[in-house]
């Protein structure tokens, strides 16, 4: 279940057609596996959510499509 100080994050991504499925937090970074146009990616990031404002988060992910 989503964080609430997150929500902002899925939110933004949801607009821009993307939806998260998956986010794991590691020592550096986060995976996220992520849905766009019925097609499941997964992309390693530098940094995490929490360091960014949201449209930086959902660019960073249509970079990775």
């Amino acid at each position: 279940m989503a964080l609430r100080k997150y929500q902002k994050y899925k939110d933004a991504a949801l607009s821009a057609g993307i939806k998260i499925l998956d986010v794991y937090r590691g020592m550096d970074g986060e995976v996220v596996r992520f849905m766009f146009r019925g097609r499941v990616y997964v992309v390693s990031i530098k940094g995490f959510r929490g360091d960014m404002k949201p449209e930086e988060f959902v660019e960073l992910l249509k970079k990775a499509v």
